[in-house]
């Protein structure tokens, strides 16, 4: 298993007031904490060609600030010279492949399930019949060398999970109101400051650059060799072009570099700005010209929803409120809502809540209602389409996506006026969205849609919301640890960079919840739920944990707990939706 280290139209939606601003940061890789590691050997004497190559394989799997210099050892002269260890890493797994020795090189054959390019963007792959022949040449004291070590590194799974950890980096989205977080994976002994700051210099990778941005002028550098860290205040020195920012731009550079520096394993507490040695005043700066979190509160990845009450459809379409706690029944909202087809003009199959919990959106057979989940009001149709898949709503409006084999997928959109946008998904041509989620920072929507007869997890990207834009789908190459994801029956944010998807894999036929981060580099399962087979799921973005529901063929409804574990809340329905 790879585990590297992975929101009443008939007015208006209501935009939480209430609750704390969150900030959520992805876990790292080697389970939080740099693993304890082996300095790298030298070239034993004499050395076969497999033990070279397992010698200069594990050191540069190794978490050694030295372990390119040791590396190099096993290359010839020209080699040594040539090879450019940061061109990528390529991650491959080794159970069961032992590397193919003949008398002028040793051939590494195995699945690669990754690759980090240069800058260290993670793309999950599935290649299953990938090999490398590591060409040997004998020097002039008859020392077996390695001549062709490839481009850049190759580290099995197992090392990966072991040695790197991800590094987020934080930009705006198109809007300016949220940070937008991008993974970048670095070997521990790169973990820093200064590779987090370089990191963040690089700007957004090609595919997320249409939807977010930087304040960080072009070709902006770090002015000296290296981020220094005094007390806990990073000094971040930067070039000229650093220069000319407005005092709103400067603040929101500042906001990127501290939210960036404070992932940094070092505590960093605060950090203060300079172009090239003059010091940038930033507003909201303490007396010592330092930033804190204080000033830069204002900008994080996501509002934590200030509800968590879920609600569900029985299945004559009845809406009900689930208890706080099992073994208590559900009861049904106040109003027509809470009866058979919930006042409407067909039943509901699916159902939403805002992230405040104050407004319902409801699909049916012939389109999308919404109505408040208090004081018995009635619904307003707002969306005259059929085949609507589950919807959403967040504190832009009410998403939707409408499938028509006439055409393509639709993505729908009403705001908070009432105002109806939709773009055709032409990248999903001929395929069936199954479910959709848009991201909390609003620049990503995870999508399941059955293309060919194959069901595919993916991402599209939102590069604006006015006019709505959404283009750049990306399928994901899935590796569970059980195969390939199989059938996917649905998908849901939990954190700004995390993902659970319900799903069956190539190797295993039970639907099980996945939890993974938006590259797919942490995929990580969540066990079987047990009893029936789930079909649909719901989960909360927060900080404080994983929250998720799942509800099952038979209409059980099963609360995530932890690790493996899930319990039954209440028995009888066919949907359900947490706030968000």
């Amino acid at each position: 298993m790879m585990a590297v280290l992975v929101l009443a139209l008939s007015g208006c939606v209501t935009i939480p007031t209430t609750g704390t601003v969150q900030q959520v940061n992805p876990p790292p890789a080697g389970n939080g904490a740099p693993q304890v590691d082996v300095e790298p050997a030298s070239p034993v004497p004499d050395g076969n060609p497999d033990s070279i190559l397992a010698g200069f394989l594990a050191a540069v799997a190794s978490a050694s600030p030295n372990r390119f210099a040791i590396a190099r050892q096993y290359l010839t002269p020209q080699a040594a010279e040539e090879w450019d260890p940061a061109q990528g890493v390529t991650i491959y797994n080794s159970d069961g492949t032992p590397t193919i020795v003949t008398d002028k090189n040793a051939v590494l054959k195995a699945p690669v399930l990754g690759r980090l390019d240069s800058d260290g963007h993670y793309t999950s792959v599935i290649e299953p019949d990938y090999s490398h022949s590591f060409a040997m040449a004998q020097d002039a004291d008859g020392q077996w060398r390695i001549s062709d070590p490839g481009v850049g590194i190759f580290i099995s799974q197992y090392r990966f999970q072991q040695t790197y950890r991800a590094m987020p980096v934080y930009f705006f989205n198109r809007t300016l109101d949220r940070l937008v977080v991008e993974n970048l994976y670095l070997n521990w002994a790169d973990d820093n400051a200064t590779s987090a700051v370089e990191g963040l210099l690089q700007g957004p990778s090609a595919w997320l650059s249409p939807a977010a941005l930087t304040m960080i002028p072009p070709q902006t550098k770090l002015a000296v060799s290296a981020v220094a860290v005094q007390d806990g205040v990073a000094l971040v020195s930067l070039t000229q072009q650093a220069n000319g920012l407005t005092d709103t731009q400067q603040l929101q550079m500042a906001a990127q570099l501290f939210w960036t520096l404070r992932a940094v394993p070092t505590s960093i507490t605060g950090v203060r700005i300079d172009v090239e040695g003059q010091p940038m005043t930033v507003r909201g700066q303490d007396e010592e010209g330092v930033i804190r979190a204080n000033t830069v509160a204002a900008f994080r990845t996501a509002v934590q929803p200030s509800s968590q009450i879920a609600y569900g459809l029985t299945a004559d379409g009845a809406v009900v409120q689930l208890p706080a706690s099992p073994g208590k029944d559900p009861q049904p909202v106040a109003g027509p809502l809470g009866t058979i087809r919930a006042g409407l003009d067909d039943t509901p199959d699916s159902l939403a809540v805002s992230p405040d919990g104050a407004t319902l959106a409801l699909a049916t057979p012939s389109g999308l209602w919404t109505a408040p989940t208090t004081g018995g009001g009635p619904a307003t149709k707002v969306l005259d389409v059929k085949g609507l898949r589950r919807p959403q709503v967040d504190d832009t409006g009410v998403w939707a996506v409408s499938n028509d084999k006439a055409a393509h997928p639709t993505l729908w959109l009403v705001d908070a006026s009432g105002q109806t946008q939709h773009v055709a998904l032409k990248d999903l041509d001929g395929g069936t969205v199954t479910s959709f989620r848009v991201a909390p920072d609003r620049t990503r929507v995870a999508v399941t849609v059955n293309m060919g007869g194959k069901d595919i997890l993916g991402l599209l990207r939102i590069g604006s919301v006015q006019p709505l834009s959404v283009d750049g789908w990306r399928s994901l190459a899935v590796n569970t640890g059980r195969g390939e994801l199989a059938a996917c029956a649905d998908v849901g944010w939990v954190s700004p960079t995390q993902l659970v998807v319900l799903s069956s894999s190539t190797k295993d036929a039970n639907v099980v919840a996945y939890r993974m981060d938006v590259d797919a580099a942490l995929v990580d399962s969540l066990g079987p739920v047990g009893g029936d087979t789930p079909v649909a799921l719901t989960a909360q973005p927060r900080a404080d944990g994983t929250a998720a529901l799942v509800v099952t063929g038979g209409g059980t409804v099963l609360q995530y707990e932890d690790r493996t574990r899930w319990s039954t809340m209440v028995t009888g329905l066919k949907a359900v939706a947490l706030p968000g």
